[in-house]
């Protein structure tokens, strides 16, 4: 084995964890901006004597490919593409498309079909007989040798209603594809060297769309550095997996049969593995298991493999060779409060090409593809009753001569903005001046307009939508056909601007938690943030710890470096700090210890759950709050049996004021899975709102039970007003004094005049 010694003086703000937010199609398309292509030459076959990896079949529907919708082919010659990738460590022996489809039945079936396409290559002609309109189906042979790294797969519909001369866009011309149509891939695995250069591959690779699943394996019990070591590779990883979501099973004694991260220390072995003298990093060959490989992190105690770690995930573009030895590590300094590189500046106007690429901001066609703009923003902006967020639109389309009902429609995660019409009548009437005529160079129309993100809209992850819609304003169908090269576009010189919102929320709050990690990820490195395990956690306890590293470092795109990992016996030196604290079938003492501040404790096999207050309840409903069961710590009821329980509880920190705890909890170890699931699934964790949340597995209730408390600070004008509106019995008393106050003062005038009075007529 060959060791390279590395030295290593780490930047401020590494580019390895440089997020770009990229809009397009939500699943495969952001495949070709984030993967770096992997030398396959590097690849090496092992010999025939060797028991060869075996090959695996997947299967991926239309709508996991990016289709969210049924797709629909328009016009004489309507389109659409999904974009996909292929593993660097796998290559494609055996491949079928599985089709279901409708089309008009008024199509000439001897002029009309459809093309499926493999990167441009013609794989298929589909015909459309005019008898066969509705409950079509296809099974449809691909060729292996025609897939690449990144590919396309391109249907096209060829349609044609008249043998004379036809409208290209009559609504007659129609074809739609079920995005319940799937793509089985035969993969076979091709085996990479052992060299670190390739990293993060191929324990994660940039082209797989699946969720990420990365065992973490100790030789034993960890200590809690190595935990902590483990902790900042499971949040490195997480923050690579991205929207697939990540989990990490834990492993003791035992090394699993594909991929790992193996951490060893001292003098720990494990299958033939030893620990190094020094921080190392070295990738193995799985000796059981042919293929599969190891990223073995090791050093004499805890502080080499944290040392080791910090240099891998701030620098592992650096690595190279099957080993490196870490001599010296100048770690980056503090993060700043809201920093995170995945969230967008809120001190300046932030412009849409430091959000997506710009060929992103194009679409092509007369029924154009929705562009879409990702972005994150600190989710305790307070935007509370102001007019909005202002972005300044700038945006350009071919110059044809449209009707009137052509238009731009914007969308803010999927909440209707605005609708800026196009050419047409009324143009500048309707927009009253707000939108001006640009330049126009050729055919192409640039025009501006500003643009207000209704607050309510806005939350810790949003998306921008831009849907073009063209209407024709000739009705002549013998005319000439529409250009193929028609395009339309959003500048990216368009802003948006967050500018002036101040940072107050009210906590507690888990939906902020489970949409971006807040209050954590606050600060990215987690720097004023402590995990609180058992006294003595489990591999089940220990999974979730590294899941939820593996969140965090996905909302902020930069690994924990600085947060603590303590026991619960020493959670009092972790008391200025956010803590997340774990525990599962009572093996977690700090659920007795803060049993008065617990939505819910478990003692001696007896629940006690907070019962709803009365007064809680009027200041909901003035809230116009819809939590399920709202209710207060005032009085409590108590059930005694039953299993099964997993909860979120967040609270104010018992050892410090203005300080957060989310508590994990499930009566059996095993399920505080469903809490990591809960997590990496959108459609679920959307449902975790309010400060008490009760998982079922698919079935998620919620409610707010303890008092509110809040972080961040506003004008006295507006926390006035904040207090007043969330607060009827002050607001009432408030009211009550100001009208005591009136009568009093209008009661000494008039008393004044009537004095007056007596004494003129005496």
């Amino acid at each position: 084995m060959k060791t390279l010694e590395v030295r290593m003086c780490l930047p401020v703000r590494p580019v390895a964890f440089k997020v770009v937010l990229v809009a397009g199609l939500a699943v495969f398309s952001s495949y070709a901006i984030a993967a770096t292509p992997l030398q396959k030459t590097t690849a090496s076959v092992e010999s025939s004597q060797e028991a060869r990896p075996k090959q695996r079949v997947v299967t991926f529907t239309l709508e996991e490919m990016g289709a969210l919708e049924p797709i629909q082919l328009r016009g004489v010659d309507g389109s659409m593409a999904l974009p996909f990738s292929i593993r660097s460590d796998e290559v494609v022996v055996g491949a079928k498309l599985k089709v279901s489809y409708d089309y008009s039945p008024s199509l000439l079936d001897e002029l009309s079909h459809m093309k499926v396409l493999l990167n441009e290559e013609l794989v298929a002609v589909v015909p459309l007989p005019r008898d066969k309109g509705v409950g079509n189906s296809r099974d449809i042979e691909l060729d292996p040798r025609l897939f690449v790294d990144f590919n396309s797969l391109d249907f096209r519909l060829i349609g044609h209603y008249t043998y004379k001369c036809e409208n290209p866009v009559h609504s007659s011309l129609w074809l739609n594809l079920s995005n319940h149509g799937r793509l089985e891939l035969t993969l076979a695995p091709v085996v990479l060297q052992n060299d670190l250069k390739v990293l993060p591959a191929p324990f994660f690779d940039s082209r797989d769309s699946s969720e990420l699943t990365l065992p973490i394996v100790f030789s034993g019990t960890p200590t809690l550095g190595a935990t902590k070591a483990a902790g900042i590779v499971a949040s490195w990883f997480g923050s690579l997996a991205s929207y697939r979501g990540a989990r990490f099973p834990v492993l003791l004694d035992a090394l699993p049969d594909g991929n790992a991260v193996v951490f060893l220390q001292g003098a720990d072995h494990l299958g033939g593995l030893a620990a190094a003298d020094s921080p190392s990093i070295s990738i193995q060959s799985h000796p059981t298991t042919p293929g599969a490989k190891l990223l073995v992190v090791s050093g004499r105690n805890e502080d080499d493999l944290l040392r080791a770690v910090r240099a891998m995930v701030l620098s592992h573009g650096t690595l190279s060779g099957d080993k490196v030895t870490v001599t010296e590590l100048s770690e980056p300094p503090v993060r700043k409060p809201y920093d995170a590189p995945a969230w967008i500046p809120t001190d300046r106007p932030v412009s849409f090409a430091e959000l997506v690429r710009v060929e992103d901001l194009q679409s092509k066609g007369f029924y154009p593809a929705v562009i879409k703009v990702d972005y994150r923003i600190p989710p305790d902006l307070f935007v509370w009753r102001s007019a909005g967020v202002p972005m300044r639109l700038k945006y350009r389309y071919s110059n044809l001569g449209f009707s009137n009902t052509s238009g731009l429609n914007i969308t803010a995660n999927g909440n209707f903005v605005q609708a800026l019409p196009l050419d047409g009548p009324g143009w500048f009437n309707s927009l009253l001046g707000r939108v001006r005529l640009g330049d126009m160079e050729g055919d192409h129309a640039m025009r501006e307009a500003g643009v207000v993100v209704p607050p309510f809209q806005v939350s810790g992850r949003n998306q921008l939508q831009f849907q073009y819609h063209f209407e024709s304003a000739q009705s002549d169908e013998c005319r000439d056909a529409m250009p193929d090269n028609f395009s339309s576009a959003i500048n990216p010189e368009s802003t948006i601007d967050f500018r002036g919102f101040p940072h107050y929320a009210a906590l507690p709050n888990l939906a902020l938690f489970s949409d971006i990690g807040f209050p954590f990820t606050r600060l990215a490195d987690l720097s004023e943030t402590a995990v609180v395990l058992p006294d003595t956690p489990n591999v089940d306890e220990l999974a979730l710890y590294l899941g939820l590293m593996g969140r965090m470092g996905e909302a902020t795109g930069y690994p924990v470096l600085r947060h603590a990992v303590v026991l619960a016996s020493g959670v009092d030196s972790v008391a200025d700090r956010d803590l997340m604290v774990i525990g599962s079938d009572q093996r977690q003492p700090l659920m007795t210890r803060w049993a008065d501040w617990l939505p819910l404790v478990q003692v001696n096999g007896e629940r006690q759950v907070r019962e709803p207050d009365f007064f809680k309840r009027a200041s909901f409903l003035w809230g116009e709050r819809n939590e399920q069961s709202p209710g207060n710590r005032v009085g409590a009821f108590r059930v005694k049996g039953g299993s099964g329980l997993v909860t979120l509880m967040g609270f104010e920190s018992p050892l410090r004021s203005g300080r957060s705890v989310v508590y994990f909890h499930a009566d059996q170890s095993k399920e505080l899975a469903l809490i990591s699931e809960t997590l990496n699934d959108p459609a679920h964790r959307d449902e975790i709102q309010g400060d008490f949340v009760v998982i079922g597995g698919a079935n998620i209730t919620h409610s707010t039970i303890s008092d509110a408390y809040y972080i961040g600070s506003l004008r006295w004008t507006t926390y006035l007003r904040w207090v007043l509106s969330s607060h009827p019995l002050l607001s009432a008393g408030v009211g009550l004094l100001i009208c005591l106050l009136l009568a009093t003062l209008a009661y000494r005038a008039l008393r004044g005049v009537a004095a007056r009075r007596i004494k003129a007529s005496l």
